[in-house]
């Protein structure tokens, strides 16, 4: 099966090299030829296949890790990473989990003109998707619903992760569709204000370093210069996004807060539907995928913290929250 995968992906690859080297200079390519070439020069992990869909005219592309048991309907973790980086650079953090777990993962790639450093159009940032008006929450959406048609997958067992500018186009993609989604989980993101009301309760994991150097805890535009000249609105902060869900999600009660070292959970529960919201205030982190250092990811998430590990305490999360498919 590993190989069959190994295969089709050098294919894929093949054919998207080809496509892009027939349109010239990257100077003057157009969009979809440019996606192309980013998505061609995705770092090949073992075991993930390289697929694309087109949307509007552009080419939009993911990996995808299987890790489905046979003869089960599994659940499927969609991962939003940071900007400047790729779909690699989420499953990485995810696949030791996967294998443990059964999971599908599907990474996909954001806006970029340099390979391995991709954007997502989060409203009030980040670079050439937010400039170039790119259609995210669709290009989200898209994947969601193909997922859904899926017979291998569980359909109230569809989870979105979002790390950085990620975690930006998660709260967004909640905000547009939780009647589709099992769960959310937000590290190290942010809004902007101004955000409409989703139609549905989502259970929502907000997790943030109170240290974090490139989206501020409490807001704000970033102290990163070059990030903040990806921005056109400053951050809200921390407590802004965890009372808009909790008010989303009609939380009656005062969240229960536990410290637990450099830990504090706030857990807000007595929400619609079997909605909670849960937030992590890590005291001394900065930027970054908690639990978990990656030399292919961008060097702003490099930061390392191991006080707690995003990848398990979000599984739990998600694992706790099946979807209740009645309307």
């Amino acid at each position: 099966m590993k190989s069959h995968q190994t295969i089709i992906s050098l294919i894929v690859v093949a054919s998207l090299i080809s496509g892009c080297a027939a349109t010239g200079a990257p100077g003057r390519m157009r969009l979809r030829d440019r996606m192309a070439m980013r998505a061609a020069e995705t770092p090949f992990i073992p075991g993930v296949v390289e697929r694309s869909l087109t949307l509007d005219g552009v080419r939009r592309s993911y990996l995808i890790l299987d890790d489905a048991r046979p003869g089960t309907k599994a659940p499927v973790v969609i991962l939003l990473h940071g900007g400047g980086g790729n779909g690699g650079t989420m499953i990485s953090r995810w696949q030791a989990k996967a294998h443990a777990e059964g999971l599908i993962l599907v990474a996909p790639n954001g806006m970029g003109q340099k390979a391995k450093a991709g954007t997502w159009n989060a409203g009030g940032c980040c670079g050439e998707a937010m400039t170039s008006g790119s259609d995210d929450v669709h290009f989200i959406g898209a994947l969601i619903d193909q997922m859904s048609r899926s017979a291998d997958v569980d359909a109230n067992r569809i989870f979105v992760a979002g790390l950085s500018n990620g975690g930006m186009l998660a709260h967004r993609v909640a905000i547009a569709m939780p009647e589709r989604l099992a769960g959310v989980a937000i590290v190290a993101g942010a809004m902007f204000g101004g955000e409409p009301a989703p139609r549905a309760p989502v259970p929502i994991l907000i997790m943030h370093g109170m240290k974090d150097q490139v989206v501020g805890f409490n807001g704000g535009m970033s102290p990163t210069r070059f990030v903040a000249r990806a921005q056109s609105k400053p951050f809200k902060p921390v407590s802004y996004a965890a009372n808009f869900w909790r008010k989303a999600d009609g939380c009656t009660a005062l969240p229960n807060i536990v410290t637990q070292g450099d830990v504090t959970t706030e857990v807000s529960g007595n929400c619609r539907a079997g909605s909670e919201v849960r937030v992590y205030r890590l005291a001394s982190a900065n930027h970054g995928w908690p639990g978990a250092t990656d030399g292919m990811a961008p060097a702003l998430e490099r930061n390392r913290y191991d006080a707690i590990s995003a990848t398990d305490v979000i599984w739990d999360f998600f694992k706790a929250h099946p979807r209740d498919p009645r309307p």
